[in-house]
């Protein structure tokens, strides 16, 4: 198994990407900790990953506070006696542009995004230590490598992701702790019909349209899936990717080569 005896945190692991990338870890061998603010579906991921055979554990959490994210980092070392990877995976969308642009939402997204990123691994990395070191992985975006059409904010803060990668990469190598990132492109999650909506409306034409046009400009010709970031995640904290640190990689479908 690539993570036995490992210790996960996984922040937004309710749903979607996290949810899958927990599902995977655990299959590999890891005690995950599931995070997100969403109680009843944190409980039904850790249930499912117990019933089939893995150790987890639900702690409830918001992004928008630095405790909760400390929280996270105590429950996983209280529950599980130490900690190896953690996973900044917790995201938001939303379109906006420079002229409809509010401060509340600026700094949601930030905080969201950038901000919990900084201060998780300031929580997470004395354990890391502790540990002998670990692996720090971030959930980027194809928009942080690419200006977004959709969001300004969401840009700047996925953007930011990848600086920070590259950053703590460097910093941490001492630690024997290695920092990536993942930069998926379009991907079937729980947020793909509402962004199919919101971009179709604005060009006057149907959701189903609009994801014909989308997918048109993927090499693969279809979108991702979850579990195939989940499997990218999965290599990247895992010993088979022990020589690999500060890189941002797409999972994208050829997305970025066009």
């Amino acid at each position: 198994m690539l993570l036995q005896g490992k210790v996960a945190v996984i922040t937004g692991s309710t749903s979607g990407i996290g949810r899958a990338g927990a599902i995977a870890f655990s299959k590999e061998g890891a005690s995950v900790v599931i995070s997100g603010r969403n109680k009843e579906r944190g409980q039904k991921v850790a249930s499912l990953i117990k019933e089939q055979g893995g150790q987890a554990h639900f702690v409830p959490a918001d992004m928008l506070a630095m405790a909760d994210i400390e929280q996270l980092v105590k429950a996983a070392v209280d529950t599980f006696g130490r900690l190896d990877i953690f996973w900044h995976n917790a995201g938001i969308v939303g379109p906006d542009d420079i002229e409809n642009i509010s401060q509340e939402t600026y700094d949601k997204m930030m905080a969201v995004h950038l901000k919990a990123g900084v201060f998780g691994v300031k929580f997470a990395l004395p354990q890391m230590r502790k540990a002998g070191g670990g692996a720090i992985l971030f959930t980027s975006s194809v928009a942080g490598l690419k200006q977004s059409g959709y969001s300004l904010t969401y840009s700047l803060a996925k953007s930011g992701l990848v600086m920070l990668t590259r950053k703590l990469a460097v910093d941490l190598a001492k630690d024997n702790i290695r920092v990536n990132c993942l930069c998926p492109g379009r991907v079937q999650t729980g947020m793909r019909p509402d962004i199919s909506q919101e971009k179709a409306r604005a060009l006057g034409i149907t959701a189903e349209e609009w994801e014909k046009r989308d997918k048109k400009r993927i090499p693969l010709g279809r979108f991702v899936t979850e579990e195939e970031v989940a499997d990218a995640a999965l290599f990247l904290v895992s010993d088979r990717a022990s020589a690999i640190t500060g890189v941002a990689l797409p999972v994208d479908g050829g997305f970025l080569a066009v």
